[in-house]
């Protein structure tokens, strides 16, 4: 879940512009970062703790260098554990992503040896296993292949040596994406947004491949042999309007606001590919939808979409779950995975494992040619351009509409379900305007200094109760629980206390009468009634008017929850876009 980035090309100060790289990658990782030039025959580096903010780069210029952006999984957040890391002669460096599963035994061997280690990560046993290869005489390429070998679990890493023209990379299942510009740049990350600017074309990196990056120079082998592979250029899929602002003060703002645009792109673009879905589930001897975090409360949201408007069974299970339950994969069922980035660990792994029972894959993913996107069999690509912001706003809406369309188009009415998505778009553009976002001010303005926030929601709404809650608590760490509105006398009203915030999702459809009753139970036990919904009621403390958007009313009902935890973490004094301790790829297990 780290971000990294590598240059090769003119000598200039690059320093830099390597950590204007690594802030378009910081939403990977913003525990520390930390840059490394070569310089004589040594490596100069820089590093620090804390995200990038103002940061400046101060390293002397250079033809090639790299940079990483860390999210701790191994050991503490200290300059000593910041990437990137050294040999013992100081001219070896790396930056690494991912979890050595067997660090603790491959540390013990170097550290016989004579090793010595400077920080507690797993990473660093990566650049003394590549010492003592380059002592043997091996090239760098070898010495890198050698040493990955060495690894278990799932791990990228860019190498560098002081008197070596190059870069070396190589990875499993962890992404990397190499990019070639008309300058003769070549350039390495972790997502393609940091190669903007820099590439024309782009590379990915598959995971039995070992690249030598070269001034102009791109060349990708076969790991196990090294012999020469073709390069499989791509052009870079990104303008600079993905990557600013646009007059949004952070980035989740903008992209709450780009939700109907997305919805409109989908509707008017997404037909073919929808259809192509749909038979495939038409098809199948079963489908599982899956999906980690909010993709998976959008595969939950699935589940209802297809029982209720197509008859039709479809299963659901979390990701990172999902390889528990393989046993009832056959090879004419069909898994259907829900990512945003298609970089997901406990995705990919839940699609091998439904590979390795020959069923088929498909993919609902928003970012082309990722790991997930070339893995499936087939893809539905949901247009909304990158999300910068960690938190999931316009993939999760843009997720639950290809459902949405593909239930309709089950039941032989696609047209009827693309209006619905035309009409939540038309919905949520209307709750953009200032006077609504001023009532989700207002009402963050109430319930600021709560503790806990209870939400709940009945059919179609339940997952989009669970989806809430999670927006609210990951960004603002008001510690939000989602439940199903039948729930509460099972244990959950026990922790309503006098003055408790409880939103509650309130369609016009046939659970309002039920959470209504739900809501006065809550009430009577002295919750801050919170509604959401076409039509208020007498129990409602606030009511946020949303409008009736029929069986695409998890879309609409997603944006309150999304603003709501948005102005609660402005109110309560974070970052709306980099919240503690998570990153927006998920790439470790």
């Amino acid at each position: 879940m780290c971000g990294i980035f590598g240059y090769v090309g003119e000598s200039r100060n690059i320093a830099p512009e390597i950590l204007d790289a690594l802030r378009a990658l910081e939403y990977r990782g913003y525990d520390s970062w930390g840059i490394a030039v070569p310089d004589g025959p040594n490596i100069l580096v820089q590093k620090k703790i804390g995200k990038i903010a103002g940061s400046v780069a101060d390293l002397p210029p250079a033809t090639r260098g790299f940079g990483h952006t860390r999210w701790a999984t191994h050991g503490g957040v200290t300059a000593e554990n910041a990437h990137p890391h050294l040999d013992c002669s100081e001219t070896i460096a790396i930056i690494h992503n991912g979890i050595i599963e067997n660090f603790r035994s491959l540390r013990s061997e170097l550290a016989d040896r004579g090793h010595n280690f400077r920080s507690e990560t797993d990473s660093e046993v990566v650049a003394h296993l590549i010492e003592e290869q380059i002592l043997e005489g091996c090239s760098l390429l070898t010495a890198t292949r050698n040493a990955f070998a060495r690894l278990h679990g799932l791990n990228a890493v860019i190498v560098m040596c002081a008197d070596r023209d190059e870069l070396v990379a190589t990875k499993t299942m962890s992404p990397l994406v190499i990019g070639l510009g008309q300058r003769g740049w070549a350039t390495i990350a972790s997502d393609q947004v940091a190669l903007y600017g820099f590439a024309d074309d782009v590379h990915f990196l598959e995971d039995d491949e070992i690249a030598r990056i070269a001034a102009g120079e791109l060349a990708v082998f076969d790991r196990d042999t090294l012999s020469a592979k073709s390069l499989e250029l791509v052009p870079l899929p990104l303008d600079d309007r993905d990557l600013d602002l646009n007059g949004h003060s952070h980035y989740m703002s903008k992209e709450m606001a780009e939700q109907p645009e997305v919805l409109e792109r989908l509707a008017e673009q997404g037909e073919a590919s929808i259809r192509e879905l749909a038979r495939e589930i038409e098809n199948s001897y079963g489908t599982f939808l899956t999906g980690c975090g909010t993709a998976s409360y959008a595969a939950l949201t699935g589940s209802y979409l297809f029982s209720r408007i197509a008859s039709r069974h479809v299963n659901f299970v979390v990701g990172s779950e999902f390889k528990y339950h393989e046993h009832f994969l056959r090879e004419n069922s069909l898994v259907l995975a829900l990512s945003q980035s298609g970089e997901t660990a406990d995705i990919l792994e839940a699609m091998r494992a439904a590979r390795a029972r020959g069923s088929r894959i498909g993919a609902i993913v928003n970012t082309r040619n990722s790991t997930l996107d070339r893995m499936a069999d087939l893809s539905v690509h949901l247009m909304a351009g990158p999300e910068q912001c960690v938190l999931s706003t316009k993939a999760y809406t843009a997720k639950v509409a290809v459902l949405l369309m593909t239930a309709y188009t089950l039941a032989g009415r696609f047209s009827e379900g693309r209006e619905l998505v035309y009409r939540a778009a038309e919905g949520m553009r209307a709750m953009l305007a200032p006077a609504w976002v001023g009532d989700i001010r207002a009402t963050a303005e109430r319930v600021q200094h709560a503790d806990h926030m209870f939400v709940i929601g009945r059919g179609l709404s339940y997952p989009t109760a669970l989806e809430a809650a999670l927006k609210i608590k990951e960004v603002s760490y008001v510690h939000a629980e989602g439940f199903a509105g039948g729930e509460l006398k099972h244990g959950v009203i026990a922790l309503v206390t006098d003055g408790t915030p409880c939103v509650v999702y309130a369609p016009n459809d046939e659970t309002r009468a039920d959470i209504i009753s739900g809501a006065m139970e809550l009430k009577s036990r002295g919750g801050f009634m919170i509604g959401i919904g076409c039509e208020n009621d007498p129990v409602f403390d606030i009511f946020l008017k949303t409008p009736d958007a029929g069986d695409a009313s998890p879309i609409i009902q997603a944006l309150p929850a999304q603003m709501l935890g948005y102005h609660l973490a402005l109110l309560r004094g974070y970052d709306p876009d980099k919240p503690r301790n998570l990153a927006k790829s998920v790439t470790v297990k």
